[in-house]
C-alpha cells in the first residue's frame, strides 16, 4: 500500500509579518470607512429637519449600505496590490478577483506561490473581522431608523383617536342641543351613517376593489389560479387596522415557515407518503415554540402540506419545489393587497365598531 506523500509547507516570519501588517491596514481602513458611514447617517438624520421621512430614511440605509461596500473593496484592493507587488499574481483583474473570492471566504482556483500560502488564509480572517464590524454598523443604523418609523406610527395613531374622540364629542353636543335647520343636520347624519350604520356595506366594497384588482394582478401578472391570493387577502382584511396587521404579521410568518419545512422535508431524502404529516407536525412545533406568531398559526403547516402534496402527487421535486413556490407567492401577495386596501379604506372611510375606531373585527 502506497501511502500519498504530505507537502512540506514552511511558515516564514517574513510572510506572518506581512500577513500582520495586512490584517492591521485592513482594519484601520474599515475603521475610517465605519466611522465616515456613521457620520454621513447621522448629518443626512439631521438635515432631515425631524420629518422622519420613510423614503428619506430608507435612502439613508441604502447609502450606508452602499458605502459599506465601498469600504470592502478598497480593503480587497489593498491586498490585490500586495499579491501584484510581490508577484504572486501578475494583473490586478486577476489578483483582485482572487482576493474577492478569499476575502468572502468562498474560496478561490487560483494558489499563490508557496512563500505567500499563509495570506490565504489571513485574509480570510480579515474578511470575516470586518463583516462584523460591517454588520453593527448597520444594525446601528437601521435600529435608530425603525425606531423612529414605530415612534412615529404610534404618534400617528394616538392623534388619529383624539380626532376621533372630539368628533364623537362633538356629535353628542350637537344632538343634545337646540334643533337645527335640516340643511344643517345633514352633514351630521352623513357622517353617523359613514361611522356606524354601513360597516357591512364599507366592507363589502373593500372586498371588491380588493379582490377585482388582485384578480386582474394575477391574470396579467403570472397568470395562475388568483384562488389562494383571494383567500389570503380576505383572511387579512378587516375593518380594524390593528386586527388587519396582527393577521397580516402572523399569515406571512408562519406562511414562511410552512414553506421552508415543506421545501426541507421534500428535498432532503427519498419520496415517502410520512413526509406529509412528519412535515406538518415540525411545523406546528416551530410555530408554536419557536416563532411563537399566534395569529394564523394554522397557515403553517397548511402551506408545509401544499409544498409536499404537489411533490409527491407529481413524483417529482422539481415541479413540488414550483408549485410550492409559487402558492407561497400567492399568498403573500394576496396579503401585501388586503393589508394595502385596509390602510386605504382606513383613510378614505373610517367607521367604529364595538367602541373602537375603524373596526374592531369584521361584520
Amino acid at each position: 500500500m502506497n501511502d500519498i506523500p504530505i507537502p512540506e509547507y514552511i511558515t516564514s516570519v517574513t510572510e506572518v509579518t506581512w500577513g500582520i501588517v495586512l490584517v492591521a491596514a485592513t482594519m484601520a481602513v474599515h475603521g475610517f470607512g465605519m466611522i465616515l458611514t456613521i457620520d454621513i447617517s447621522r448629518t443626512l438624520e439631521h438635515r432631515a429637519n425631524g420629518t422622519h421621512s420613510f423614503l428619506w430614511g430608507l435612502g439613508n440605509i441604502i447609502l450606508a449600505s452602499w458605502l459599506i461596500m465601498l469600504v470592502h473593496l478598497l480593503e480587497i484592493a489593498v491586498w490585490a496590490a500586495f499579491f501584484v507587488i510581490t508577484g504572486s499574481i501578475p494583473k490586478f483583474g486577476t489578483s483582485f478577483y482572487f482576493a474577492l473570492l478569499e476575502y468572502t471566504t468562498l474560496g478561490s482556483s487560483i494558489s499563490l506561490s508557496d512563500e505567500w500560502n499563509l495570506l490565504e488564509g489571513m485574509i480570510a480572517i480579515a474578511g470575516l473581522m470586518t463583516f462584523a464590524w460591517s454588520t453593527g454598523v448597520l444594525f446601528t443604523i437601521v435600529q435608530s431608523f425603525q425606531n423612529r418609523q414605530l415612534e412615529l406610527i404610534e404618534a400617528r395613531r394616538e392623534r388619529r383617536q383624539e380626532i376621533l374622540a372630539s368628533s364623537a364629542h362633538r356629535r353628542s353636543g350637537e344632538t343634545g342641543g337646540q334643533n337645527t335647520p335640516g340643511f344643517d343636520r345633514l352633514p351630521s347624519a352623513i357622517q353617523r351613517l359613514r361611522q356606524a350604520d354601513l360597516v357591512g356595506v364599507r366592507f363589502a366594497s373593500h372586498i371588491f376593489i380588493a379582490s377585482g384588482t388582485l384578480w386582474l394582478l394575477l391574470q396579467m401578472g403570472i397568470g395562475t389560479n388568483p384562488i389562494w391570493a383571494i383567500s389570503a387577502m380576505i383572511a387579512v382584511s378587516d375593518p380594524n387596522m390593528h386586527e388587519a396587521m396582527a393577521t397580516f404579521r402572523g399569515r406571512i410568518f408562519n406562511t414562511l415557515l410552512g414553506c421552508t419545512v415543506g421545501l426541507l422535508f421534500l428535498v432532503i431524502g427519498s419520496s415517502s407518503q410520512w413526509k406529509l404529516p412528519l412535515a406538518m407536525a415540525v411545523t406546528v412545533l416551530l410555530s408554536t415554540y419557536v416563532v411563537r406568531v399566534p395569529a394564523m398559526w394554522r397557515q403553517a403547516p397548511i402551506t408545509a402540506a401544499l409544498v409536499i402534496a404537489s411533490g409527491l402527487m407529481h413524483h417529482s421535486k422539481e415541479v413540488g419545489i414550483e408549485d410550492g413556490l409559487m402558492r407561497v407567492i400567492e399568498v403573500l401577495l394576496g396579503c401585501i393587497v388586503g393589508l394595502f386596501f385596509t390602510w386605504l379604506m382606513s383613510r378614505i372611510w373610517p367607521v367604529r365598531v364595538a367602541g373602537k375606531a375603524s373596526g374592531a373585527s369584521a361584520p
